[in-house]
């Protein structure tokens, strides 16, 4: 595919524009984590340029004053071209606010406890009229950058894009079109709490691609049932993992994703100021997420203190709480870091005070200085797509850190023979586990830590990328099949 002309999109941009405190000067600012860094690095691999949404009122005029984009360098040394789209303001403030960071985030990550949400009325259907000219702006620009390319190659990033390959379809039907769905994708039967306009058409939405894919093998299990269930027309072969459907065969794939060697490589990781002396040579537990439910600090905490009340041993152990602000505009999010805070309080009133510390921001090095200090790391999410750090911290953390890890999360699969998974809602099961890697002997440590680090390490960005095209490529072959 790499002898094609690429066209890639996402709407999370790894960029936001914002004055130079300095200067005064508009400069592009690159955000930790999330879909649009791995987006980025991918761009970057490709040598490519990457179609995503301007957020703010500064992106709106970088977009303006460059309309045909701009480079800018990544952490990874790799340069990239951006184009920001100019969404109508309205349509964007009701797609980003509402219908992706509430709406499809919590369809997708189990988010509502059904018996008291959702609730589905006018500002649903209204806000799918937004989407559909949010899907054609997308639509619109990857066509209109494509239209001289001959054989163009789509690779369309994530949920908020799942309508796009449809749109591609109608314009260019010989297409090779990939769609990487980066979050998790539930059951059916939770699928279907969406109204039925909604849960079809999203799935129409993406049939039209020729490759879909997940990074963990349980959503696309998942994504198989509901094609089954709610899709009457649709031949589904789910031992295949092939869709066809109206003359169109879709292929399914299970493409797991651990990190970047050039982006953890980069920079100088350090640890907060003051963390370094408040840990000392104290065992310290990190724990490390955004600012979102999922991420389950509060049990984490809650799971340390019954851990360090069990055993004597442990009450000289830290713990800190490390959070990148995520989305605090939505109060689901506000909410879960009050509930953090809150439980950081009452485990510091047992457990003495400056026991448990939490640190929040959007720093990547601090990010990363944690995970090389820390003694044991917490990975504990409700539910989680994949979760890169899992990979990343047992690579660059120097004190052979034992690992626990959700089951629940994507990465499980590649991770989970050589972490200590647990049920994240079982606070007992994950005080046990810190108590176990606490007091593990050094040289089990050093023995469990290598095996980790030899499980993780393939599975890099370059070899990801690798495997879309690749994958695309023998499924854009097999379409007349």
């Amino acid at each position: 595919m790499t002898d094609r002309q690429l066209f890639l999109a996402s709407k999370r941009a790894a960029v936001s524009f914002a004055p130079d405190p300095d200067t005064g000067e508009l400069r592009p600012w690159l955000a930790p984590g999330g879909t649009g860094n791995v987006v980025a690095e991918q761009a970057g691999v490709l040598d490519v340029t990457w179609i995503a949404s301007a957020d703010t009122d500064d992106d709106h005029r970088a977009a303006r004053e460059n309309p045909d984009g701009l480079t800018l360098g990544l952490r990874s040394g790799h340069n990239i071209r951006i184009r920001l789209l100019r969404h109508d303001r309205g349509t964007f403030e009701v797609v980003q606010n509402f219908l992706t960071a509430q709406l499809l985030w919590a369809a997708n990550n189990y988010g509502w406890d059904t018996w008291t949400s959702p609730t589905f009325g006018a500002e649903t259907y209204g806000a799918m009229e937004h989407f559909a000219e949010f899907t054609g702006d997308f639509a619109d620009a990857l066509l209109k950058s494509s239209a001289e390319a001959a054989d163009p190659v789509y690779l369309v990033h994530d949920y908020q894009l799942v309508a796009v390959p449809a749109k591609l379809r109608e314009q260019r039907p010989d297409a090779p079109i990939l769609l990487f769905v980066h979050i998790p994708w539930p059951s059916p039967d939770y699928w279907r709490v969406l109204p039925k306009p909604v849960r079809v058409g999203l799935l129409e939405g993406m049939l039209p691609a020729t490759t879909i894919g997940f990074f963990a093998d349980r959503w696309r299990r998942n994504f198989l049932d509901c094609v089954a269930d709610l899709i009457p027309d649709a031949e589904v072969d789910r031992d295949a993992g092939i869709i066809h459907r109206r003359g169109h065969r879709t292929r399914v794939r299970t493409m797991p994703l651990g990190y970047s060697p050039l982006a953890i490589g980069s920079g100088e990781p350090r640890m907060p100021d003051g963390f370094a002396e408040w840990a000392g040579d104290r065992p310290l537990v990190v724990h490390s997420g955004r600012t979102d439910p999922m991420k389950n600090a509060e049990r984490a905490v809650r799971a340390f203190v019954l851990a360090v009340r069990g055993n004597e041993r442990l009450r000289d152990a830290r713990m800190l709480v490390r959070m990148n602000p995520n989305r605090l505009y939505v109060e689901a999010n506000a909410d879960y870091l009050r509930r953090v805070q809150g439980a950081i309080a009452e485990a510091n009133a047992e457990l003495g005070a400056d026991t448990v510390r939490r640190h929040c921001d959007n720093e990547v090095d601090h990010t990363l200085g944690c995970f090389r200090r820390a003694d044991l790391l917490m990975f504990n999410s409700t539910v989680d797509g994949q979760n890169l750090s899992t990979f990343e911290a047992p690579l660059v953390n120097g004190r052979d850190a034992e690992v626990i890890l959700s089951e629940l999360c994507g990465a499980a699969e590649v991770l989970g023979p050589v972490c200590r998974t647990v049920n994240p809602f079982d606070l007992i099961e994950q005080a046990r586990a810190i108590e176990a890697g606490l007091t593990m002997p050094a040289a089990e440590r050093a023995e469990a830590a290598e095996r980790r680090r030899r499980a993780a390490e393939p599975w890099t960005l370059e070899a990801w990328v690798r495997a879309q095209l690749d994958g695309l490529a023998v499924d854009h072959r097999a379409r007349h099949e």
